[in-house]
């Protein structure tokens, strides 16, 4: 078994979308012959904290070593959940943008340096893979390429430079950024990114990077629900799962739910909403203001495990990505857990990469997420389709290419031809 540092920020107990990917790699990738060796920070402040995701690490009895952060989200101490409204991240993300560069978490990247010196000497580390965000994980990995000529693999979920998520309060900042972002991938062997829209946009900064496609997914394990469990109401269920924040909000798609009942008062019987990852005030405040009390069912934030439970009792599951920064490239973590589902799926996204994925998933209806005639359309199609019993049906060749399992094998692969690849270039100079 060879031995990977994997770097992380995000993961258990820490909760959400981004320790998803780490977690599920750590998980399958001693099947392919690597067992990883897993650096991340104490969790510090932080939004959610998930017991399921918690629990599983510790059943797959992984080698966890924690360093203490020295973050603004470490000054509290030891893990703490915070909550705080949509209006007031977005200002503390704005200030974080403008004072910390790459991100507000580069205050882990000297502790955690100092102990993974001593991992790398101690644990017979054969080669590095780091995954951000935040970036300043990648800036770790690369400063320890520097001190020990081990191969890296750096890997993002989201752009960097042109990251939908960031928004510069000037060109000097975004030019600090650029330095930052080349200076760091000048030192990866390879890059690794979520889709291939995001491998073209940092293919064009840097032809000569090294950047191969490593999906998003899901892991089967996760999905193996009971049918009884499934939905008994009668009723046509859609569901949302996660948050809404910055553009990615419900305004439209509940204005268009409140007309559409308008115009067809018997929907009203036939219809429930269901929300999972809790609602903020604005959104709460619309659902007033539309009268759907009656048709809401909010589950607030629930573990990830009852979550996956959740949605299996679903009859369409609902996405969304806003008119966002970039949006044509941005493909959710969660898009691909509904693939897990094999559940329709109603998007109400832009043109680009998620429309071509959900495309070739087949179980889907899609609108832009401006348009209310086009939502309003689809929500009619839907209603058709659930009450004929004809809802499409998805493409299980194009789900099981997601499976986590697989994908944590794509990446086992390639940390040995990186490896091949390093131990070669002396032999060719």
């Amino acid at each position: 078994m060879k031995n990977v540092l994997f770097i992380a920020y995000y993961f258990p107990p820490m909760g959400g979308s981004g320790v998803q990917r780490p977690l599920k790699f750590v998980k399958y990738l001693r099947k392919s012959g690597w067992n990883p060796i897993v650096l991340c920070p104490e969790p510090g402040a932080y939004h959610t904290f998930d017991d399921s995701l918690a629990d599983e690490l510790e059943q797959l009895d992984i080698e966890v070593h924690r360093v203490k952060g020295n973050t603004p989200f470490h000054k509290t101490g030891a893990q703490k959940k915070v909550s705080l409204p949509n209006w007031l991240t977005q200002i503390l993300r704005k200030v974080s943008v403008f004072f910390w560069l790459p991100d507000n978490k580069k205050g882990w990247i000297e502790p955690a340096q100092k102990l993974a010196l001593e991992l790398i000497e101690k644990k017979n580390i054969e080669i590095i893979f780091s995954t951000a965000a935040p970036y300043s994980n990648l800036m770790l990995a690369g400063n320890l390429k520097k001190n020990t000529g081990l191969p890296v693999v750096m890997d993002l979920r989201d752009e960097w430079l042109e990251s939908h998520l960031i928004k510069y309060p000037t060109s000097w900042h975004k030019q600090k950024m650029k330095k930052i972002e080349a200076e760091t991938l000048s030192q990866a062997n390879v890059l690794t990114v979520i889709n291939e829209p995001y491998k073209e946009s940092i293919g064009s900064r840097y032809p000569a990077l090294d950047i191969r496609v490593i999906n998003q997914g899901y892991d089967p394990e996760d999905f193996a629900v009971e049918s009884n469990e499934q939905q008994k109401s009668g009723k046509l269920t859609l569901f949302y799962s996660g948050l809404f924040y910055g553009d990615r909000k419900p305004d439209l798609f509940l204005e268009s739910i409140y007309e559409l009942l308008l115009e067809k008062p018997d929907y009203k019987s036939k219809l429930e909403l269901h929300f999972q990852g809790g609602l903020d005030a604005q959104t709460l405040l619309l659902i007033e203001k539309y009268k759907l009390q009656e048709v809401i069912k909010d589950y607030g934030y629930v573990n990830h495990k009852v979550a996956v439970k959740n949605i299996m009792k679903a009859d369409v599951l609902w996405l969304m990505v806003g008119h966002m920064n970039h949006s044509d490239k941005v493909t959710v973590g969660k898009m691909f857990e509904y693939f897990g589902t094999k559940k329709p799926i109603l998007a109400l996204v832009p043109e680009g990469g998620t429309r071509t994925l959900l495309g070739e998933y087949g179980a889907f209806y899609t609108a832009n997420p401006g348009s209310k005639n086009e939502i309003k359309s689809e929500l009619q199609k839907i209603f058709r389709d659930f009450e004929n019993k004809t809802f499409p049906i998805a493409n299980y060749k194009f789900v099981v290419q997601y499976d986590r399992s697989r994908i944590a094998a794509e990446l086992a692969k390639l940390f040995s031809e990186v490896i091949e690849t390093n131990q070669a270039k002396p032999m060719e100079s």
